[in-house]
Formats: C-alpha cells, structure tokens, sequence
C-alpha cells in the first residue's frame, strides 16, 4: 500500500529522447518528411507553402484569400462538392496562413488516402478562384477585420509590431477593410501562379505501407526552390498610448531580440519562462495572485523568419493600467538582481516536463522537428536545449536579463 504521507523520489531528468522525423528530397526536389507512428489509423499531410506568407505578398491580404480561397472549387468540384465528399469520407481540412509561409493540411482515416489525395492534389494544382467564391471570402474577411478592430487585444498586438517594424514592413502591416475589397479573383490565380508552386510536404500518424507510397507518388512530381525577397525595415517609435472607451486595457511590451540559431537564445528562453512563460512565473505571482490586477499575463518569445521578438501581454481594469505597467517594469528590472536557485528549479522541471507532454502523439512530434527545421536548425537545437536548461544559473539569468531586457529598451503600447 503506498504511503502518501511520502513524496515520490524525485529525479532530475537530462534529457528525453523522442523520436525523430525522417526527411527526403523526392526525384522533382520536392523536401518530403514523415514520422510514421501511433495505433489509430490516422494520417496528416501538411503541404506547406514556403514564399506564401504576407512576407511575398504583392498586394495586402492576397496572402490570406488566396490559402481560404485555395479549397473553394477547382475545375472537377465546387466548393459544396469539395464539403461534401470531406463529410462523407470523415475528413476535414485545415488552413494556416502566416507571416513567412502558409500551410494547408488534410486529416483523415488511412483507409480513405487513395480516394482523397486526387481531391487534395487538384485542390493545391488547380484552384479555380471562382469570382463568387472570392466575394464570399472578401465578405467574410471584411466581417472579420470588423471584429477585430473591436478587440483592444488583438489592437495592441498590432499596434506593438507596428512599434517595433514600422507600418510598411511586412510584420508591421495591418490589413484593413479596403485592403481586403481591392483584392481580385485575378490577384489570387497570379499569387497561387507566383508563390504557391513550390512545397514542402510533412506527413504524419500512421499510414499504411500502401498509403504512404501513394502519398510519395503523388508529389514526385512538385519542384521546390529558395527565393528570398529583401524588405526595408523600418524601425518603431516611443511607446504611446492609443485611446478607445473601453473599461479594460490592453498591455503589451516587446523589443526585437535574437533569432533562434543564436547561442544566446535558449538561455533568454529559459529567463522569460522564469518572468512570464508559466503560471508559476513571477509576473503571474505578482501581478495577477498579489495585487489582483489580472486573469492573466504572459510573456514569450515570437520567433520569425527574418526576426524573433519579446513580448508581454496583459488584459487591466483601465483605472490600474498605471500600476500595471509599474510593477510590470519592477519584475523585469529584478530579472537583474535574481539570485533564487529554488525558484529557477520549477523553472527548469516545468520547461522539462512541459516539453515532455509535448511528444505524446506522431503529430506533436512533428511539430517538432519543423520548430527547428524551419529555422534552418536540425535536432541538435534539442540536444543543447535540455543542456542548457540543466546547467542554467541565477547568474545566467542576471546575464540575459542586462543583455536583452533593460527596460529602457523595451516598446510600450496601452489600448484603452
């Protein structure tokens, strides 16, 4: 019988060992990964656009319609028909669009592959960008741009990239109502022409021998090629407040800071999980279990292609955003001064645990793999990860925190 006046033994753990994507380039030079894994017959397969982001984009919000756009009919199948076949066969697809790239996914049972790749493949080759579908989609883009022009939150969030990138950059743009209207059926065929000929494909779960060929075959025949664009970027400007009744206020702080092959970057990480990446972390104990001045606040890291930033964010009563903001620049300041080993060894096993729970299924694992291959990086990143989690000191975080986040360097928007 246990005894639960004990605790458990507790061990540190080093490292934890996953398993790993396998990659390949296909005969047309199409990059092509699998992780073949798990019981349920289940199968993703994720084809990403790599020069489909708004970072490419000829036009604001082109980017976006053209990946919604994308599974609304082609030259064999309507938009309903496309719904219906999905529903019939228990299938569903999923869209995401971003600043550097833009991915379409198919889920579905391993039994029904050979009926749904000719679909998924018409779908990514031959989009019709039929007129009325376009409008629908503006319509409801414009429905959307709407709401969230509503939302102090996503307001400051914007507004914060516009601070730190400037209006005209492509992380610093905002797609307005007008944008969205000025978008044509002819701009989406000449981006999908442009910028969507080239893929990458990840698939995952647990394909059979036959499927998973089928899958190999049907995009052996995809070209993929680098093509960068350089953009002028601009910087932001003080921190300022922008005004709006309403009786919450939006916080957000942030500032460029290193990119993700950087040696120094695991160890900021290890630092804003300590500030603002958990419950447990100072900024939560502080500002939301102390003084009661929030549901909750977090900070992270945004990591990019071209760029990585921090970020904090909170949502205040307006009439304590003042002293929000004061004891929220009073615990990055402490940052400096921190000399709490106790403390730093929650950090360090929830960082571990965390990632632990992260690698439970074939498509977390391959989540994965693309948060360091997309970056340029390989799995080595993880190798050094959990190193450098293990040896990480109260000195090292003083470091970070005097290195990356003084205050004075930091941009402040507040929307009220």
């Amino acid at each position: 019988m246990f005894d639960r006046t004990v605790a458990p033994q507790h061990q540190v753990i080093s490292d934890v060992n996953f398993q790993h994507v396998t990659s390949q380039v296909l005969s047309a030079h199409t990059p092509f990964h699998y992780l073949i894994s798990g019981r349920q017959p289940v199968v993703k397969i994720e084809i990403l656009f790599p020069r489909a982001g708004t970072w490419y984009e000829h036009k604001s919000g082109v980017a976006l319609l053209s990946l919604k756009t994308l599974r609304e009919g082609t030259g064999s199948f309507s938009s309903e028909q496309i719904s219906e076949y999905l529903s019939g066969h228990g299938a569903f697809f999923d869209i995401h669009p971003g600043f550097d790239y833009a991915s379409l996914s198919l889920h579905c049972l391993d039994k029904h592959v050979k009926d749904l790749l000719p679909l998924f493949m018409e779908i990514i080759n031959e989009p019709e960008f039929v007129p009325s579908e376009v409008e629908f989609q503006k319509k409801l883009q414009k429905s959307q741009v709407q709401l969230q022009n509503k939302r102090n939150n996503i307001r400051a969030s914007r507004k914060l990239r516009r601070e730190l990138f400037g209006e005209l950059h492509p992380y610093g743009r905002v797609m307005n109502e007008k944008d969205v209207e000025q978008v044509s059926a002819e701009d989406l065929r000449y981006f999908h022409s442009q910028q969507m000929q080239d893929v990458e494909v990840f698939v995952s779960g647990a394909p059979s021998e036959s499927s998973f060929e089928l899958i190999k075959s049907h995009f052996d025949h995809r070209a993929f090629s680098h093509y960068d664009q350089a953009v002028t970027c601009s910087k932001g400007h003080e921190a300022i407040l922008q005004p709006n009744k309403a009786e919450q206020s939006s916080i957000r702080l942030g500032k460029e800071v290193i990119k993700k092959g950087h040696k120094d970057y695991i160890p900021l990480l290890i630092t804003n999980h300590l500030l603002g990446g958990f419950f447990g972390s100072r900024l939560m104990k502080n500002i939301r279990e102390d003084k009661g001045l929030t549901y909750g606040i977090n900070s992270s890291l945004a990591n990019l292609t071209h760029s990585s930033y921090w970020v904090l964010g909170a949502e205040v009563n307006e009439r304590l955003t003042d002293q929000a903001l004061s004891e929220i620049r009073k615990e990055i300041d402490l940052l400096r001064e921190f000399d709490r080993e106790d403390e730093l060894d929650v950090v360090k096993t929830h960082m571990i645990g965390s990632f632990q729970s992260d690698v439970n299924s074939p498509h977390q694992l391959m989540g994965k793999f693309k948060n360091v291959h997309l970056h340029g990086l390989d799995y080595d990143y993880y190798r050094r990860y959990f190193s450098c989690i293990n040896d990480f000191t109260c000195a090292d975080v003083r470091e970070m925190a005097s290195k990356y986040l003084a205050i004075h360097d930091i941009k402040e928007v507040v929307v009220k």
